[in-house]
């Protein structure tokens, strides 16, 4: 007898077969021929090879036919944006003469709506989409949001098979997915996994992906993920690699986030969000602690990153922490960055937030989310004066009328930082050269003396939280101490 798990093979007598089935059943808490194993008193029973490939033959026949191949065409052009990012599959960065690359999509809509990658279409000069049954048509880009990496085109055709997109929210880890696609320019092609996490936050705003081990390579690029009911759960958009291929670690953007850009992006052609004008991060322990705050729910504001902007005129502040937005509760820094862009341009809203030990409120109205500008460059203000404060593994000196006037600070006071050590708490912690520390703990750092004296006042602790200013922009940084 022949047992296959996952492209693994086991040649196994028949008087062995049983035992093997059983140890996987056993880990997976089913009960075979009637004998219950694992917690549970009543459990299905498990199904046979035959049922199980048949699971994954009715996905493929059901969306198959809506998935597509799409060959894009570039002119030369400067990158921008995507050459820090080499481990998005599907997509070759231009760089001299004519580019081509090929990538994925999926048809949701009867008349030819597609939904893709950005960084598959969104800077295509011309794209050709091929359909499962080897028609070919021209597509036309119908709008992109770079934000998400997800891109609506449009082919000129009636009566195509199409997709349905499930609701991701209800996807759990460990539920058994496909990924339909084009890797390396193959087209019709399905690979399987199971759902390895979801909520995933990587680096971006609108991060909330679900990860993978469903294999995504080069050329996945704008595919379905797909559950076992046939629906699409996610779009296939980057995967974690050493080698260039896939490494079992892919990333979809979930359906109900797919679903709310693409209806926007047929309606207006691009996506607007709210904008409060604010940096965020997590609160943590240390930052609860050092800020009076009881418990690590809510969004702390770093920074309030333009003085006109609506946190600015509401009278929010770097420290604060918000813990309710519209009536409806703040548990975490994603969330509310998800309220803000589902909440419509114009609309006045209330803030509850906490600062100086109590709880206060706000109202505002939202802004519409501008363009991200590129970070200041930091210069360098020279030796002189430089004093160390070991513990972290930092050199600083005073900031000066001409270091205000380089590094566009917001205040003429601080400690700069001249020099990172190797290997040291301040690298760990991800501090630079050119950072301007105004607080330690829960004390103001005017000038180097200040922060070198509270330095060598830590006592034990494991680590302790520093405001510091870079760019032009407030941060709470984390240093470990040991």
């Amino acid at each position: 007898m022949e047992i296959n798990l996952r492209n693994h093979r086991w040649k196994v007598s028949s008087s062995r077969a049983l035992a093997v089935v059983g140890a996987i059943a056993l880990g997976l808490g089913l009960s075979v021929h009637g004998v219950v194993l694992g917690q549970q008193s009543e459990q299905a029973p498990i199904p046979s090879p035959s049922e199980f490939s048949r699971a994954f033959i009715n996905v493929a026949k059901k969306l198959g036919p809506a998935v597509v191949n799409i060959d894009v065409r570039e002119k030369a052009r400067q990158p921008s944006g995507l050459e820090n990012m080499p481990n998005i599959p599907g997509f070759r960065i231009p760089q001299q003469g004519p580019q081509h690359g090929t990538g994925s999509g999926v048809i949701i809509s009867q008349d030819g709506y597609i939904l893709t990658n950005n960084h598959v279409a969104g800077n295509a000069d011309r794209m050709n989409v091929t359909l499962a049954d080897g028609r070919e048509f021209k597509a036309k880009r119908v709008g992109t949001d770079p934000e998400t990496d997800l891109a609506v085109i449009k082919i000129d055709a009636e009566n195509l098979p199409y997709a349905e997109l499930g609701d991701s929210d209800k996807l759990e880890q460990g539920e058994w997915v496909v990924a339909l696609g084009s890797p390396f320019g193959l087209q019709k092609t399905m690979t399987a996994g199971i759902v390895s996490a979801t909520g995933r936050a990587l680096t971006g705003t609108y991060d909330n992906y679900i990860q993978t081990d469903a294999s995504i390579n080069p050329g996945n690029s704008g595919g379905p993920l797909v559950n076992m009911a046939g629906e699409v759960v996610g779009i296939n958009t980057m995967i974690f690699t050493r080698s260039g291929g896939s490494e079992g670690i892919g990333f979809s953007i979930p359906s109900n986030m797919a679903h709310k850009i693409y209806a926007e992006l047929i309606r207006n052609g691009k996506v607007t969000r709210g904008f409060l004008g604010v940096s965020l991060k997590p609160v943590t322990a240390a930052v609860a602690e050092t800020i009076g705050y009881h418990g690590t729910e809510g969004a702390l504001v770093d920074d309030v990153t333009d003085p006109n902007s609506p946190a600015a005129r509401a009278g929010l502040q770097s420290g604060d922490v918000i813990t309710g937005f519209d009536g409806k509760p703040v548990a975490s820094r994603q969330q509310l960055v998800e309220m803000v862009a589902e909440t419509p341009v114009g609309k006045s809203v209330t803030v509850k937030y906490f600062r100086d030990g109590r709880p206060r409120t706000t109202t505002l109205r939202l802004a519409e989310r501008p363009d991200q500008n590129a970070a200041a460059v930091r210069p360098s203000s020279g030796d002189e004066g430089r004093a160390s404060a070991s513990k972290l593994g930092i050199s600083v000196d005073d900031v000066t009328p001409d270091l205000v006037r380089q590094l566009h600070l917001r205040s003429p006071a601080g400690a700069v930082i001249e020099e990172v050590q190797p290997g040291s708490p301040a690298e760990e912690a991800g501090l630079q050269q050119g950072d301007v520390v105004h607080r330690i703990g829960s004390a103001t750092v005017s000038n180097a003396q200040d922060l070198i004296k509270a330095v060598r006042q830590l006592r034990g602790g494991k680590e302790v939280v520093l405001q510091v200013e870079r760019g032009g922009q407030l941060s709470f940084v984390t240093v470990p101490l040991e």
